[in-house]
C-alpha cells in the first residue's frame, strides 16, 4: 500500500486526524552479525519499520512461523543455516514474502540465482536499504 516516496507510517501520529493509524512494516533482518543487525534495525525503526531479528535461517523460520513479515532482510553467510538454505525453504512452504540478499559478497547474483526480490551489497548506505526496502513492499 505504499507509493512512491511514501514512508510507512508511525503508528499514531497521522497527518489526519480522523485516519486510524496504519500498521508499521513488518521486516524480517536475518544476519548472524549482531552490531549490523541492531544497526539496520535502528535505522528500520527510525523510519518506522517493526523490526524483528533473527541470527541464522532456523531462527528466521521460527519468527515468520510465529509472525508474518512484510520483507526480509538476507544474509547470506550466515552458521546452522545459511540464506540461501533458509530461502529454499521458505519458498518450499510457499511462503512469498519479499526477500531482499544484502550480502558482502556477490548479493546481486546471488538474488538473480535464488529469485529474491533485490539485493544490496555491504556495506551499504541506510538511506538506500529504506529506499530499496519501499521498493519490494510497494
Amino acid at each position: 500500500m505504499h507509493s512512491g516516496d511514501a514512508r510507512p507510517a508511525r503508528g499514531s501520529g497521522s497527518d489526519n486526524p480522523g485516519d486510524a493509524p496504519v500498521e508499521a512494516a513488518r521486516i524480517l533482518v536475518v544476519d548472524d552479525d549482531p552490531a549490523l543487525a541492531r544497526m539496520m534495525r535502528i535505522a528500520l525503526r527510525a523510519n518506522g519499520f517493526a523490526v524483528r531479528l533473527a541470527a541464522n535461517g532456523e531462527q528466521a523460520l521460527e519468527r515468520i512461523a510465529e509472525e508474518t513479515a512484510d520483507a526480509i532482510l538476507l544474509d547470506l553467510q550466515m552458521p546452522v543455516m545459511d540464506g540461501r538454505a533458509f530461502f529454499r525453504e521458505l519458498r518450499a512452504r510457499s511462503i512469498e514474502t519479499p526477500v531482499i540478499v544484502v550480502s558482502a559478497f556477490g548479493a546481486e547474483d546471488a538474488a538473480r540465482e535464488l529469485g529474491a526480490q533485490a539485493s544490496i551489497a555491504k556495506p551499504f548506505d541506510p538511506d538506500r536499504l529504506i529506499d530499496v526496502i519501499h521498493d519490494v513492499t510497494s
